[in-house]
C-alpha cells in the first residue's frame, strides 16, 4: 500500500532457470522485496525441485529441458495477474523495479513493453569486470549498448528478456514467445509487439545482471555465432544494426579458418 493511496496492482515475475543456485536465490530474494506491489513469482526449472523458499508467493514449476521461450509461455498461462515481468535467473531487480514499470504502463497506454538499465553487479573483478566493461561497446551489445549507461527515457526497437514488464493481454495478443527460437526470442517478441505498441526504455526500471566469466562468455558468443542463420530465419524483422548477433559469427569464422591458414603457411 502506498501512503495515502491504495496499490492494488499485481504482477507475475517469471524466472526461467536450469536449477537452483546462489544466483537464483538472490534473484528470488530481491523479487520478494519489491515495494508497493502484490506479486507472484514463477520459477521454472528443468528438473523438479522441492520449493526451498519460505513464501507462498513463490511457485516452482518444471517442464523438463525445454526452451526459455516455452518456459515463459507456460508460466504466463499459469498467471492470473494483469501484469507480467521477465528477468533472468542470474540477475536481480532494484527495489521499485515492478512499481516503476507498472506506473509507466498505466500512464502511457501506447507503451507495450517497459524496460530499463541492465547494470553490472557491484564489485566484479578480473575477467568478469573486463567483460562487463566490454558490454558497453556497440560491437558487443549492438543496438542494446545504451541500456548499460543511458539516463534518458527513450523509445527503442527492442529490449532484453532479462528486463521486461508488460500487460499480460499484450503478451497474449501476439501469441507470446516463439517456442522454436533458442536465441533471439526476445527480439522476435519485440518485433511482434512493436506492430501495435511502443517499447520504452526508462532509467527508473533497473535490474542488476551478473556478467559471465571468460570461458562461459566465450562459449555463449560461440553459440551465438553458430546460430546466426537460425536467428535470421526465425526473426521476421532483421537489420544489420544488430551487431550483437553478427560479431560472434565473424569470430567463429576466424576460429575455423585460423588452423587452415596456419597449416597453409607451414606448407
Amino acid at each position: 500500500m502506498v501512503k495515502g493511496n491504495k496499490m492494488n496492482d499485481s504482477c507475475s515475475i517469471i524466472i526461467p532457470a536450469i536449477d537452483i543456485n546462489q544466483d537464483v536465490k538472490k534473484c528470488i530474494k530481491e523479487c520478494l522485496s519489491q515495494k508497493n506491489i502484490n506479486l507472484k513469482i514463477f520459477l521454472i526449472t528443468n528438473k523438479k525441485i522441492i520449493n526451498p523458499f519460505k513464501s507462498r508467493k513463490v511457485k516452482c514449476l518444471s517442464y523438463g529441458d525445454i526452451t526459455m521461450s516455452k518456459k515463459r509461455n507456460k508460466a504466463v498461462k499459469k498467471s492470473k495477474d494483469k501484469f507480467i515481468a521477465f528477468i533472468d535467473s542470474d540477475a536481480y531487480p532494484a527495489k521499485k523495479w515492478i512499481f516503476n514499470g507498472i506506473k509507466i504502463l498505466k500512464n502511457k497506454p501506447n507503451v507495450g513493453i517497459v524496460s530499463g538499465p541492465e547494470l553490472p553487479v557491484a564489485n566484479q573483478k578480473g575477467w568478469i569486470n573486463i567483460i562487463s566493461l566490454a558490454h558497453n561497446s556497440i560491437l558487443l551489445s549492438g543496438s542494446k549498448a545504451f541500456y548499460k549507461n543511458s539516463k534518458k527515457e527513450a523509445f527503442c526497437e527492442q529490449t532484453s528478456s532479462c528486463n521486461m514488464i508488460m500487460k499480460k493481454n499484450v503478451y497474449k495478443l501476439v501469441g507470446g514467445m516463439d517456442e522454436k527460437i533458442y536465441i533471439g526470442e526476445d527480439k522476435d517478441l519485440c518485433d511482434k509487439i512493436s506492430k501495435y505498441f511502443n517499447i520504452l526504455y526508462s532509467p527508473k526500471v533497473v535490474v542488476y545482471h551478473k556478467t559471465r566469466d571468460f570461458i562461459p562468455f566465450i562459449l555463449q558468443r560461440f553459440s551465438y555465432g553458430t546460430c546466426i542463420f537460425d536467428i535470421i530465419k526465425n526473426n521476421k524483422k532483421f537489420s544489420f544494426n544488430n551487431f550483437q548477433y553478427f560479431i560472434p559469427m565473424f569470430i567463429v569464422l576466424y576460429l575455423i579458418l585460423l588452423p587452415v591458414s596456419l597449416f597453409n603457411n607451414i606448407l
